[in-house]
């Protein structure tokens, strides 16, 4: 009997949410005073396969971490910026632009760095890494440099960066305290419900998230194509961008910075200045969600794909990317 592929599952899901969320409008409404709870859940379920891993695989200080975290957080922003300003973009945008180019990297990275066969270890330091710097890159160029729309309160910015981020990490770390001695019996269990609990926490928040979105999607069509096609286009252009910049480093590190680059947490960044977004943002932010609920699918039938080409080539089973030790349940599957 052939074993159900769980990652194969947790994309299909993912996929039929957000699908769900564009056609069945209520569901947006049901779930929307969920959304912030449900993200709180999946940060700290996220965290818990990281447990017994060594701090130095989870947060890396390393240069080349540093030099990619910069590249996504400062120096692409600044590109993506002059470059609107010489086409002549609008401010409206240009801010839009900006909540994605400024976002730290999806917390599902390090698990496509791991379908893709490229460094998983990396794609995790740099998640993290660039998931704590992220509040200042907000900060940076939508207050200082841009002086937008979405004009934010300082208090509340911090608040909520405590509440989503400072919390999950401390309570994350008293739970590592404790894991290392745990059964192995107990910890494999906690893992397996964390895995799901964030692949349900991510669906929740999903359609809690894209109602905006899909009202626009039913009022003005053309605009909702046009901040699709910029949510695009904006991730494909950082991510081949970041490879040709990174080349020089290895074809393997650049394109595993070109997954971290491209691949955003535009949810969680909104989060962090949802108060003083505007209904364009919010509109923008879920329309975002789409290649982000899509892309585990994708890929892992695409891996799959390849797989089985590999397998009617050669006779022999697929070799495993050399990071799948590494890699947590709940990143697999997300």
């Amino acid at each position: 009997m052939r074993r159900i592929d769980d990652r194969l599952v947790a994309g299909w899901l993912l996929a039929g949410t957000i699908t769900a969320g564009y056609f069945v409008p209520l569901l947006s409404q049901i779930f929307a005073p969920l959304a912030l709870p449900a993200l709180f859940i999946m940060i700290m379920a996220s965290l818990i396969p990281m447990a017994r891993l060594r701090l130095g695989e989870v947060f890396s200080l390393e240069a080349d971490n540093l030099r990619i975290v910069f590249w996504q957080l400062f120096v692409l922003p600044t590109i993506i910026l002059a470059s609107a300003y010489l086409l002549k973009f609008s401010p409206k945008f240009m801010t839009l632009m900006l909540v994605t180019a400024c976002a730290g990297s999806l917390f599902a990275s390090p698990a496509l760095a791991n379908l893709l066969g490229l460094n998983q270890r990396k794609a995790l330091q740099c998640m993290v890494l660039s998931t704590f710097i992220m509040p200042f890159s907000y900060f940076f160029f939508l207050t200082l440099i841009l002086h937008s729309e979405v004009q934010m309160d300082i208090s509340e910015f911090i608040g909520r960066t405590g509440m989503f981020l400072m919390l999950p990490a401390a309570l994350f770390l008293f739970y590592s305290a404790y894991a290392e001695a745990m059964p192995e019996r107990w910890v494999a269990k906690i893992e397996t419900s964390a895995r799901w609990m964030t692949i349900i926490a991510l669906m929740i928040f999903g359609l809690g998230i894209v109602g905006p979105a899909a009202k626009l999607a039913h009022a003005e069509p053309g605009r909702f194509l046009t901040f699709l096609v910029i949510v695009t286009v904006l991730g494909m252009g950082m991510a081949f961008l970041t490879t040709i910049v990174m080349y020089r480093q290895g074809i393997n590190n650049a394109l595993t910075a070109s997954i971290v680059s491209g691949f955003r947490n535009v949810g969680l960044g909104f989060v962090l200045i949802q108060n003083s977004a505007t209904p364009d943002t919010a509109a923008y932010v879920g329309i975002s969600q789409i290649p982000i609920f899509l892309a585990p699918l994708l890929m892992r039938l695409f891996v799959a794909t390849a797989d089985e080409g590999e397998q009617e080539s050669t006779g022999a089973p697929a070799e495993p990317a050399p990071d799948e030790i590494l890699a947590p349940d709940v990143l697999k599957a997300a």
